[in-house]
């Protein structure tokens, strides 16, 4: 499942009641984990949001059903922005147009989504989205792929590698 498809499911307790979206993920790229799961609930003027783990998801398809019921929901820590619940530069908008370099500096394109297991937590790959407007193509990575993360991407790819990985 795409990150950016996860990202606005609704959200059921364990007692099938709504209690809010996805809002966001923050995750831990190099070791490709998705770290927590935040739940916005609210409204505009109120919005409020909790973090879940693994262990609090029963199931995904087209809802994301809670383990929790609606006691266990309320007891979750409530915060009015999820920047208060995850490290600096983890969240999955503070990676998603991260620009992504291959070995020697060369440029490869940014960060456009990534495949995820939210059950298991895990990313599977990242796509990184190369070319202009109209020729673009895709590049799939993995943690192994990555050698550095700071301000940019660098990837453990020569320039040659990364050509021959790129989809249309």
């Amino acid at each position: 499942m795409k990150a950016s498809e996860f990202i606005g499911m609704r959200v059921l307790d364990g007692e099938a009641n709504e209690v809010g979206k996805i809002a966001e993920i923050s995750i831990k790229l190099k070791k490709c984990l998705v770290e927590h799961i935040f739940v916005s609930t609210g409204g505009t003027l109120n919005k409020k949001y909790f973090a879940i783990v693994v262990d609090d998801i029963a199931e995904i398809g087209d809802f994301v059903q809670l383990n929790l019921n609606k006691m266990g929901v309320e007891g979750k820590v409530h915060l009015n922005k999820v920047e208060d619940f995850a490290t600096k530069g983890s969240l999955f908008k503070d990676i998603v147009g991260k620009k992504v370099l291959a070995q020697k500096g060369m440029e490869v394109g940014k960060i456009a989504d990534m495949y995820i297991d939210p059950k298991g937590c895990m990313i599977h790959n990242v796509v990184i989205s190369t070319g202009g407007i109209f020729d673009k193509k895709f590049l799939m990575i993995s943690d192994v792929d990555i050698q550095e993360i700071g301000d940019y991407i660098i990837l453990n790819l020569t320039k040659d590698e990364v050509i021959e990985r790129v989809e249309d």
